[in-house]
């Protein structure tokens, strides 16, 4: 059935008819805000089940207005924001950690163009079935990177639309124009975190296995590391798509993924926090402690909302 669309004043009356209560500033913040992204993208936590069951449509709780989901919406972009901020210190710790590891073994300039430099097809984290086309889709995007070349299609160019097909980032301009070739380590400020996810899966068993522990000892852990070759790549796996629901504003304070049954927020930051100095997590995790605390303060109706994100409860 087609949506048609509704003025302000419509969104609001249609608001307080399912038993919103929206002040004389709904209709400015609605059209800030937007209706779909505040209310379609907020509105379950403050849903009535039985009323709405009755009804056939949407019917809020008693109590239930405008600003409790507007704040509900507020503290979700404030969250992204906190931990879109942690993910870019992880992504620079994997394109560091990564190349340093991948170009120790390989001293030619440009060895990532070569097949012969990447993992065994059963070796392959993403299951041989994907090898070939992976690797050649890999390979075409750093030549892409590396020389100007248009990369073509593959099997991870389907599962990993993300390229970045701009010109060149001057610092890899500069070593395409006075030198023999590109380092990796530069040219990794070109990849996405997606095309780094495949790069590692790409790479060979004994780099992963050497990557695990250096990740660990760049985090300053300490002791043996715990990570297993297999475990960073479903790490970087939830990491890259949480990446994404940051960049592209989806909801987080809800998260759950089902590749790896995570069902929390809370549970998310245990993944964050094997890729992050214990300073760091602590930081992260004291700084969403205390963005929920807020909320709830100012807005105790987000209680039932906020019970997945870290609050200091089990």
């Amino acid at each position: 059935m087609d949506k048609p669309f509704k003025t302000l004043d419509e969104q609001v009356e249609l608001l307080r008819r399912r038993g919103m209560g929206c002040g004389s500033h709904a209709q400015l913040l609605l059209l800030r805000e937007g209706y779909y992204a505040v209310v379609n993208g907020y509105r379950l936590p403050f849903l009535d089940p039985a009323a709405s069951g009755r009804a056939g449509d949407d019917r809020f709780l008693p109590g239930t207005s405008l600003d409790d989901v507007h704040a509900l919406f507020c503290f979700d972009r404030e969250l992204r924001a906190a931990t879109f901020f942690r993910l870019m210190s992880i992504e620079g710790l994997m394109r560091s950690v990564l190349s340093y590891v991948f170009c120790n073994r390989h001293r030619q300039t440009e060895a990532y163009l070569r097949p012969q430099s990447y993992s065994r097809q059963r070796d392959y984290l993403r299951g041989e079935a994907s090898f070939e086309g992976d690797l050649e889709w890999m390979i075409n995007t750093l030549e892409h990177h590396a020389r100007g070349v248009e990369a073509q299609g593959g099997a991870g160019a389907t599962a990993s639309p993300e390229r970045r097909d701009a010109r060149p980032d001057a610092r890899v301009a500069h070593y395409q124009q006075n030198h023999d070739g590109v380092p990796l380590w530069v040219l990794f400020n070109e990849l996405t975190f997606g095309n780094l996810k495949y790069f590692y899966a790409l790479m060979r068993r004994e780099e992963q296995e050497e990557a695990t522990g250096r990740l660990w000892e760049a985090c300053e852990r300490g002791g043996t590391s715990p990570l297993t070759r297999k475990g960073v790549f479903h790490d970087l796996e939830e990491l890259v798509a949480v990446r994404n629901t940051c960049a592209h504003g989806e909801r987080l304070y809800d998260y759950a993924s089902e590749e790896t049954g995570h069902r929390s927020y809370r549970e998310l930051l245990g993944v964050m926090g094997r890729y992050l100095t214990p300073a760091e997590e602590a930081k992260l995790r004291s700084e969403v402690e205390a963005l929920a605390k807020r909320y709830l303060h100012e807005h105790p109706r987000l209680e039932r909302a906020l019970v997945g994100v870290a609050l200091g409860r089990a």
